[in-house]
Protein backbone atom coordinates (compact mmCIF):
# COMPACT_ATOMS: atom_id res chain seq x y z
CA UNK A 1 0.00 0.00 0.00
CA UNK A 2 0.98 3.68 -0.99
CA UNK A 3 2.97 4.67 2.02
CA UNK A 4 0.99 7.90 1.76
CA UNK A 5 -1.96 6.58 2.42
CA UNK A 6 -0.81 3.88 5.13
CA UNK A 7 -0.61 7.62 6.74
CA UNK A 8 -3.81 8.49 6.12
CA UNK A 9 -5.51 5.54 6.91
CA UNK A 10 -3.64 5.66 10.30
CA UNK A 11 -4.74 9.73 10.68
CA UNK A 12 -8.12 8.79 9.76
CA UNK A 13 -8.05 6.13 12.54
CA UNK A 14 -6.35 8.66 14.92
CA UNK A 15 -9.37 11.48 14.46
CA UNK A 16 -12.19 8.63 14.20
CA UNK A 17 -11.00 8.11 17.66
CA UNK A 18 -10.60 11.94 18.52
CA UNK A 19 -14.11 11.96 17.71
CA UNK A 20 -15.78 9.64 19.87
CA UNK A 21 -13.49 11.02 23.08
CA UNK A 22 -14.21 14.48 22.43
CA UNK A 23 -17.90 13.81 22.28
CA UNK A 24 -17.34 11.94 25.36
CA UNK A 25 -15.07 14.70 26.66
CA UNK A 26 -18.45 16.92 26.47
CA UNK A 27 -20.92 14.73 27.59
CA UNK A 28 -19.21 13.74 30.99
CA UNK A 29 -19.36 17.32 31.76
CA UNK A 30 -22.80 17.93 31.15
CA UNK A 31 -23.73 14.68 33.28
CA UNK A 32 -21.69 16.04 36.29
CA UNK A 33 -24.15 19.15 35.92
CA UNK A 34 -27.57 16.84 35.96
CA UNK A 35 -26.55 15.39 38.84
CA UNK A 36 -25.60 18.18 40.57
CA UNK A 37 -29.00 19.58 39.87
CA UNK A 38 -30.40 16.34 40.96
CA UNK A 39 -29.08 17.41 44.14
CA UNK A 40 -30.42 20.88 44.47
CA UNK A 41 -33.74 19.56 43.16
CA UNK A 42 -33.55 17.45 46.36
CA UNK A 43 -32.53 19.91 48.66
CA UNK A 44 -34.86 21.84 47.39
CA UNK A 45 -37.32 19.53 48.40
CA UNK A 46 -36.26 19.71 52.06
CA UNK A 47 -36.18 23.31 51.98
CA UNK A 48 -39.77 23.38 51.15
CA UNK A 49 -40.77 20.89 53.79
CA UNK A 50 -38.55 23.30 56.50
CA UNK A 51 -40.52 25.88 55.37
CA UNK A 52 -43.86 24.61 55.76
CA UNK A 53 -42.71 23.41 59.16
CA UNK A 54 -41.93 26.53 60.43
CA UNK A 55 -44.46 28.29 59.43
CA UNK A 56 -47.43 25.78 61.02
CA UNK A 57 -45.52 26.22 64.23
CA UNK A 58 -45.26 30.49 63.66
CA UNK A 59 -48.89 30.28 63.05
CA UNK A 60 -49.65 27.54 65.89
CA UNK A 61 -47.15 30.14 68.41
CA UNK A 62 -49.78 32.85 67.49
CA UNK A 63 -52.91 31.19 67.53
CA UNK A 64 -51.60 29.96 71.62
CA UNK A 65 -50.65 34.28 72.08
CA UNK A 66 -54.46 34.82 70.89
CA UNK A 67 -55.71 32.30 73.05
CA UNK A 68 -54.09 33.82 75.96
CA UNK A 69 -54.91 36.69 75.28
CA UNK A 70 -58.92 35.91 74.60
CA UNK A 71 -58.24 34.02 77.79
CA UNK A 72 -57.43 37.06 79.91
CA UNK A 73 -59.95 39.02 78.26
CA UNK A 74 -62.54 36.40 79.60
CA UNK A 75 -61.50 36.28 82.67
CA UNK A 76 -61.83 40.21 82.85
CA UNK A 77 -65.46 40.19 81.45
CA UNK A 78 -66.36 37.26 83.82
CA UNK A 79 -64.77 39.80 86.60
CA UNK A 80 -67.24 42.43 85.49
CA UNK A 81 -70.33 40.16 86.38
CA UNK A 82 -70.60 41.52 90.31
CA UNK A 83 -70.82 44.82 89.55
CA UNK A 84 -73.14 45.07 86.73
CA UNK A 85 -76.62 47.01 87.48
CA UNK A 86 -78.56 47.02 84.81
CA UNK A 87 -80.31 44.08 82.78
CA UNK A 88 -79.59 45.73 79.89
CA UNK A 89 -75.79 46.17 81.11
CA UNK A 90 -75.54 42.15 82.12
CA UNK A 91 -77.07 41.14 78.66
CA UNK A 92 -74.34 43.71 77.02
CA UNK A 93 -71.46 41.54 79.03
CA UNK A 94 -73.44 37.93 78.83
CA UNK A 95 -73.05 38.53 74.47
CA UNK A 96 -68.83 39.53 75.12
CA UNK A 97 -68.33 36.48 77.20
CA UNK A 98 -70.11 34.33 74.64
CA UNK A 99 -68.04 35.20 72.22
CA UNK A 100 -64.87 35.49 73.93
CA UNK A 101 -65.79 31.67 74.68
CA UNK A 102 -66.47 31.03 71.29
CA UNK A 103 -63.39 32.36 69.94
CA UNK A 104 -61.49 30.52 72.32
CA UNK A 105 -63.22 27.11 71.09
CA UNK A 106 -62.09 28.10 66.96
CA UNK A 107 -58.58 29.32 68.39
CA UNK A 108 -58.08 25.63 70.20
CA UNK A 109 -59.60 23.69 67.18
CA UNK A 110 -56.98 25.84 64.85
CA UNK A 111 -54.32 25.18 67.52
CA UNK A 112 -55.17 21.12 67.25
CA UNK A 113 -55.19 21.35 63.56
CA UNK A 114 -51.86 23.15 63.19
CA UNK A 115 -50.92 20.46 65.65
CA UNK A 116 -51.37 17.73 63.36
CA UNK A 117 -50.18 19.88 60.58
CA UNK A 118 -46.85 20.35 62.55
CA UNK A 119 -46.47 16.34 63.36
CA UNK A 120 -47.34 15.20 59.82
CA UNK A 121 -44.64 18.00 58.16
CA UNK A 122 -42.05 17.03 60.97
CA UNK A 123 -42.38 13.41 59.62
CA UNK A 124 -41.82 14.56 56.20
CA UNK A 125 -39.25 16.49 57.19
CA UNK A 126 -37.45 13.65 58.75
CA UNK A 127 -37.94 11.57 55.38
CA UNK A 128 -37.27 14.60 52.78
CA UNK A 129 -33.41 14.91 55.24
CA UNK A 130 -33.03 11.32 55.25
CA UNK A 131 -33.96 10.73 51.64
CA UNK A 132 -31.66 13.87 50.70
CA UNK A 133 -29.14 12.20 52.37
CA UNK A 134 -29.23 9.20 50.71
CA UNK A 135 -29.48 10.54 47.25
CA UNK A 136 -26.65 12.64 48.11
CA UNK A 137 -24.39 9.99 48.58
CA UNK A 138 -25.38 7.95 46.08
CA UNK A 139 -24.79 10.99 43.72
CA UNK A 140 -21.86 12.32 45.07
CA UNK A 141 -20.54 8.85 44.68
CA UNK A 142 -21.65 8.92 41.02
CA UNK A 143 -19.96 12.67 40.07
CA UNK A 144 -16.63 11.30 41.56
CA UNK A 145 -16.69 8.33 38.90
CA UNK A 146 -17.21 10.54 36.27
CA UNK A 147 -14.48 12.95 37.56
CA UNK A 148 -11.77 10.69 37.55
CA UNK A 149 -12.90 9.36 33.92
CA UNK A 150 -13.36 13.10 32.67
CA UNK A 151 -9.50 13.16 33.98
CA UNK A 152 -8.37 10.13 32.68
CA UNK A 153 -10.25 10.87 29.20
CA UNK A 154 -8.55 14.50 29.41
CA UNK A 155 -5.17 12.54 29.43
CA UNK A 156 -6.14 10.25 26.45
CA UNK A 157 -7.35 13.18 24.61
CA UNK A 158 -3.86 14.85 25.31
CA UNK A 159 -1.88 11.33 23.82
CA UNK A 160 -4.22 11.14 20.95
CA UNK A 161 -4.04 14.62 19.66
CA UNK A 162 -0.08 14.10 20.23
CA UNK A 163 -0.28 11.24 18.41
CA UNK A 164 -2.06 12.98 15.41
CA UNK A 165 0.54 15.80 15.40
CA UNK A 166 3.34 13.34 14.87
CA UNK A 167 1.44 11.19 11.83
CA UNK A 168 0.31 14.75 10.50
CA UNK A 169 3.82 15.32 10.29
CA UNK A 170 4.46 13.30 7.32
CA UNK A 171 1.63 13.86 5.67
CA UNK A 172 2.13 15.38 2.39
CA UNK A 173 0.76 18.99 2.82
CA UNK A 174 -1.30 18.62 -0.31
CA UNK A 175 -2.54 15.70 0.62
CA UNK A 176 -3.30 16.13 4.49
CA UNK A 177 -5.25 19.63 3.26
CA UNK A 178 -6.93 17.46 1.06
CA UNK A 179 -7.61 14.92 3.54
CA UNK A 180 -8.73 17.56 6.08
CA UNK A 181 -10.97 19.24 3.94
CA UNK A 182 -12.70 16.15 2.93
CA UNK A 183 -12.73 15.15 6.40
CA UNK A 184 -14.55 18.61 7.33
CA UNK A 185 -17.33 18.25 4.74
CA UNK A 186 -18.17 14.06 5.56
CA UNK A 187 -18.25 14.49 9.37
CA UNK A 188 -16.83 10.50 9.02
CA UNK A 189 -14.01 9.27 7.00
CA UNK A 190 -12.19 11.11 3.75
CA UNK A 191 -10.49 7.74 2.98
CA UNK A 192 -12.67 4.83 2.28
CA UNK A 193 -11.68 1.07 0.57
CA UNK A 194 -13.06 0.22 -2.92
CA UNK A 195 -15.02 -2.73 -2.56
CA UNK A 196 -16.79 -5.07 -5.40
CA UNK A 197 -16.52 -2.01 -7.47
CA UNK A 198 -18.51 0.28 -5.02
CA UNK A 199 -17.31 3.17 -3.07
CA UNK A 200 -18.13 2.60 0.71
CA UNK A 201 -18.58 5.58 1.62
CA UNK A 202 -21.25 6.60 -0.96
CA UNK A 203 -21.87 3.32 -2.74
CA UNK A 204 -21.99 4.74 -5.71
CA UNK A 205 -20.67 1.71 -8.30
CA UNK A 206 -16.95 2.81 -9.95
CA UNK A 207 -16.79 1.81 -13.65
CA UNK A 208 -14.83 -1.76 -14.35
CA UNK A 209 -11.38 0.31 -15.95
CA UNK A 210 -11.32 3.03 -13.12
CA UNK A 211 -11.88 0.48 -10.27
CA UNK A 212 -8.91 -1.51 -12.16
CA UNK A 213 -6.70 1.53 -12.41
CA UNK A 214 -7.44 2.14 -8.55
CA UNK A 215 -6.44 -1.42 -8.13
CA UNK A 216 -3.33 -1.75 -9.72
CA UNK A 217 -2.07 2.62 -9.29
CA UNK A 218 -0.45 4.05 -6.65
CA UNK A 219 -2.11 7.11 -7.23
CA UNK A 220 -4.25 8.67 -5.19
CA UNK A 221 -8.49 8.59 -6.80
CA UNK A 222 -11.47 10.40 -5.58
CA UNK A 223 -14.80 9.45 -5.80
CA UNK A 224 -16.82 11.34 -8.30
CA UNK A 225 -20.26 10.83 -6.44
CA UNK A 226 -18.48 11.84 -3.08
CA UNK A 227 -15.32 12.93 -3.07
CA UNK A 228 -13.78 10.76 -0.73
CA UNK A 229 -10.32 9.27 -1.21
CA UNK A 230 -10.67 5.73 -2.13
CA UNK A 231 -8.08 2.96 -2.48
CA UNK A 232 -8.07 -1.21 -2.65
CA UNK A 233 -8.99 -3.28 0.02
CA UNK A 234 -9.22 -6.20 -1.63
CA UNK A 235 -12.39 -8.40 -2.66
CA UNK A 236 -12.68 -10.88 0.04
CA UNK A 237 -14.60 -10.25 3.15
CA UNK A 238 -11.64 -9.75 5.37
CA UNK A 239 -10.55 -7.19 2.58
CA UNK A 240 -7.65 -9.83 1.29
CA UNK A 241 -7.96 -10.82 -2.33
Amino acid sequence: MHEQLELLLRLQEIDSSLTDLEWEAEDLPRRIADLEQQIEMTNAVMKEQEVALETATKDRRKLEDDLEDTNVKLDDLKSKQVVIKTNEEYAALQTEIQYAKNTISQIEDSILVLLEQIEGASGDLEAARQSAADSRGVIEKEIAQLERELGRLTETLTIERDKRVRVAMNVDERMLERYERILESKGDQAVVPLVDGFCTGCYKKLPAQQAIEIRRSDRFFECDGCGRILYWRGEGKNGEE
